[in-house]
């Protein structure tokens, strides 16, 4: 980064995408054994030169940042190549099947030479290389409550505003929710809620006993 505002480097996208990169791999256990690239508008720049684990950051006109990591496999894929250590630092959308869960599961259930998983803004892809047997595995937002309260709503929010902070319209569902709870006596404490904006889907479900109402906004 020192070097790159040295040089003068203007690629403002590249300067803040090496920003994120460096708060998400300095803990990473996989770093030293990684290569990263990192895009920005126009540049690349490539820290490492690691061929089995690579990690791209990148990120879109709407100012969402995502994480790539492609890990490369001498033999077919199997539920040992898949490790925890690989969703490092990843919060899953899905916190009823967990992103890591889905992919032994999906490898399990078939021969695969190729694997990816996209949970949110970051896609892991396990492959050796061969292209005959691939699959990909898209996770869903779900959000479970024990129960639907106003505290369990601001702690989803907060997980909201923070991995899909540019989803505003979804952020509105979530704090007109939390309105409907705070004014209503008799606000359901069970059931599923299904928010759509943004393009994308939310479910905040509730863990209890069986499901009997769903309401869509």
């Amino acid at each position: 980064m020192h070097e790159l505002k040295e040089k003068k480097v203007t690629d403002n996208t590249l300067l803040s995408n090496l920003d994120f990169a460096e708060c998400f791999l300095r803990e990473h256990p996989l770093c030293r054994w990684s290569m990263l690239l990192v895009k920005g508008n126009g540049l690349c720049v490539q820290i490492g030169n690691s061929k089995s684990h690579v990690f791209m950051v990148s990120s879109d006109s709407q100012q969402n940042t995502y994480i790539n990591l492609h890990m490369y496999i001498n033999s077919q894929i199997c539920s040992e190549h898949i490790l925890e250590s690989h969703f490092f630092g990843h919060s899953c959308q899905d916190e009823i099947q967990c992103s890591s869960s889905r992919a032994r599961e999906a490898v399990h259930e078939s021969d695969l030479d190729r694997l990816t998983i996209k949970c949110n803004r970051f896609t892991i892809i396990f492959t050796n290389y061969r292209l005959y047997n691939h699959k990909t595995v898209e996770t869903k937002c779900q959000l479970p409550l024990k129960t639907i309260t106003v505290e369990g709503l601001l702690e989803k929010k907060i997980w909201l505003q923070k991995e899909k902070a540019t989803c505003h319209g979804l952020i509105a569902c979530i704090d007109h929710l939390i309105k409907l709870y705070l004014t209503t006596s008799d606000a359901p404490d069970s059931g599923r809620f299904i928010l759509h904006a943004d393009k994308e889907i939310i479910r905040i479900v509730s863990l209890g006993n069986l499901i009997n109402r769903c309401i869509v906004m």
